[in-house]
């Protein structure tokens, strides 16, 4: 066996078709780590902050890759995995215990010796790697001094063959709400179509102003990331009258889960319950696509639980898990 070393990666712009070979053959890989996907992020939004991403390579071959960023803060330098993304941690294939002991051994090195003043490193719920389940990388943060802290609780859908699918993934009455909804006017979409991102994009905004925020990504960021991914964005319409009243927009993260990244309805499509005949669309070509699972997304604001939000992703058919993060703080070990 070959020695394992280390190169760190400044940029989001290279060594991609490498990162490719590796995330073909991996078990927890997703888009939301890819630098490809890092890329849409324009050089001069953070300022503060600089790419510091690990490529592990046993010999030529590359074994496992760790994405992030270190950011200065007014506590010092600070290292997050991910950064301006949704999960972070070590991307690897079919590793021993020892190969991730001595990729993490050299990156936590590395980080020491950039004079760190705390470390951050979230990872996926474990349907993303599913069903190769591996929680070594866990067992090896923890004896790096890493502590859990304000896990965020995800609801996440199985999709498996069934003779009543997707009846069995809702509850009676939600069941019957969407049979209701589906006689009403109206119709669904499914698109990859840029012009239909953008015909959903004005109910996104206004759904997410009511609630005083922004989406997480411009509609401009939007555009680029579906110039880098065209076949990774998925679209789910409602309409009346060729007018959008509600939409799921989902990223597929991997070949096996599917993260409805965006849901989002109007007045309109509230009153028709249209987000629940949506939920059984995404479900239906999910399984026509034997995509595993889909992520309804976090339900929690640290350990404050959305219990309105929770108790309607139960409805649909949402499991319970958890998006953990781990922190690690030099005041502890000084």
């Amino acid at each position: 066996m070959s020695e394992i070393s280390l190169e760190i990666l400044n940029s989001n712009e290279i060594c991609y078709k490498e990162i490719d070979t590796l995330f073909s053959s991996a078990s927890n890989e997703t888009l939301f780590h890819h630098p490809k996907f890092l890329s849409y992020h324009a050089n001069a939004k953070f300022p503060d902050a600089n790419w510091r991403h690990y490529l592990f390579r046993e010999g030529s071959r590359l074994i496992g890759y760790l994405p992030g960023a270190l950011v200065m803060e007014d506590s010092g330098c600070i290292y997050k995995s991910p950064f301006a993304s949704s999960f972070g941690g070590l991307v690897y294939g079919n590793l021993n215990f020892a190969q991730i002991d001595t990729c993490l051994e050299k990156w936590w090195h590395d980080l020491d010796q950039q004079n760190i003043q705390r470390a951050e490193v979230i990872l996926a719920p474990l349907p993303y790697s599913s069903p190769n389940f591996c929680e070594g990388v866990e067992f090896k943060l923890n004896q790096l001094g890493f502590q859990l802290k304000a896990p965020e609780l995800c609801l996440i859908v199985p999709i498996d063959k069934h003779s009543e699918f997707p009846r069995q993934l809702f509850r009676n009455k939600d069941w019957r709400y969407l049979k209701q909804g589906r006689e009403k006017p109206g119709s669904i979409i499914y698109s990859q179509e840029l012009n239909d991102i953008k015909r959903f994009y004005p109910v996104l905004l206004e759904n997410r102003k009511k609630h005083g925020v922004l989406p997480t990504h411009s509609l401009e960021e939007i555009i680029c990331l579906h110039e880098l991914f065209p076949h990774a964005l998925h679209l789910f319409l409602a309409t009346v009258d060729e007018n959008v009243v509600a939409g799921i927009l989902a990223f597929q993260t991997n070949k096996r889960v599917l993260n409805a990244f965006y849901q989002a309805s109007n007045e309109q499509g509230r009153k028709i319950r249209a987000m629940n005949f949506l939920c059984a669309e995404v479900y239906g070509w999910s399984l026509s696509q034997s995509i595993a699972w889909v992520d309804l997304g976090s339900s929690s604001f640290g350990l404050e639980a959305h219990k309105t939000l929770i108790n309607f992703k139960e409805s649909c058919g949402g499991r319970k898990f958890l998006r953990k993060r781990y922190i690690w703080h030099r005041n502890n070990y000084s």
